[in-house]
């Protein structure tokens, strides 16, 4: 089987499984009713009616199953897209002139390639000047003094 086929076949199997289900509900009621004794009613309720609805909650989870799959790879497409997107047009986290220029965080700061602000959504860029006057002590993991040394650390 193809890849791309299981999806047609998931609907499709979902909707047999609740026809098989709808029929063997009409099936046993239909064996019910024409039957007056309760003792000859049981059996018919019982395999009709719980077969019945057992097929038709099976089929309506392959087929939620079969939605959920079906959403997840339209969205991974349109986030493959995005990505494709983002790269075509030369978004990068890194400024491509970044002489000079630290990664501002909350108390310290980092040169720009620094893991710690690696990833991060929002990273301002400032000056040496900059994070002097922000009181910004250096970051211990990168090192950004040791980088330049014409940052002042207070």
């Amino acid at each position: 089987m193809k890849p791309g086929q299981f999806g047609k076949l998931g609907s499709k199997l979902a909707l047999l499984f609740m026809f098989i289900g709808l029929a063997a509900i009409l099936v046993g009621w239909n064996g019910a009713a024409g039957n007056i004794s309760v003792a000859a009613q049981l059996p018919y309720i019982v395999s009709g009616g719980m077969a019945g609805v057992s097929f038709v909650i099976i089929g309506a989870a392959v087929m939620i199953t079969q939605n959920a799959r079906e959403d997840r790879q339209r969205l991974e497409g349109l986030l493959l897209q995005l990505v494709d997107a983002q790269h075509a047009a030369g978004v990068d986290r890194v400024p491509s002139d970044a002489d000079g220029l630290y990664a501002a965080g909350t108390a310290s700061y980092h040169v720009p390639t620094c893991r710690l602000v690696d990833g991060r959504e929002e990273v301002s860029y400032v000056t040496a000047d900059e994070a002097a006057a922000r009181d910004l002590k250096p970051c211990r993991v990168c090192q950004p003094e040791a980088a330049t040394t014409n940052v002042t650390v207070r």
